[in-house]
């Protein structure tokens, strides 16, 4: 009888201990709000412009467009710094895709690159297996809240319009 109650203290105990260690590797939403930099913040306030902020800290945009598609945009929170320089990411998802690019697609893509005033279309992983198209543009990380819409604008814009144009969806 003490076996078997040692035995389930153990596998409760163990239990617990994976339990606590999910809960501590979750970041709870006041913890978010705190990674979430206070000058977007400020910024998107000034403007009048709704967000959520998500578990990483990031600030999550929704758009509808006239034309009735709507599209996502994140700013990040985190910041680059080179020299004087302190920039921060504005992206959006153009596409998904379980395979790599195509020449094609990829040659294309860089090619439409080339006129773009501010951004650019980059690949990247995906955590859950294959590849994602986004269209991103470093901005300031102290721009103005007018130059952040701007780019956020551009962003927005660019990404929906490929996406139309390459799968004919409005999923991002």
């Amino acid at each position: 009888m003490k076996n078997t109650t040692l035995k389930y203290f153990v596998r409760m105990m163990l239990a617990l201990a994976v339990v606590g260690v999910f809960f501590l590797v979750l970041p709870t939403s006041a913890e978010a709000a705190t990674k979430a930099d206070s000058r977007v913040e400020n910024a998107l306030k000034k403007v009048e412009c709704k967000y959520a902020i998500t578990p990483l800290g990031n600030f999550r945009l929704s758009f509808r467009l006239d034309d009735g598609r709507g599209h996502l945009v994140f700013i990040s929170s985190s910041t680059e710094k080179f020299g004087s320089l302190e920039t921060r990411k504005i992206w959006a998802t153009v596409m998904k895709s379980k395979e790599p690019l195509s020449q094609d697609l990829a040659n294309k893509l860089l090619m439409d690159n080339i006129p773009m005033k501010l951004g650019a279309y980059e690949l990247t992983r995906v955590d859950e297996g294959g590849y994602k198209i986004q269209f991103s543009a470093r901005v300031d990380a102290s721009c103005t809240p007018a130059a952040l819409m701007d780019a956020v604008r551009i962003v927005m814009i660019t990404a929906d319009g490929k996406e139309k144009e390459l799968t004919n969806a409005d999923e991002f």
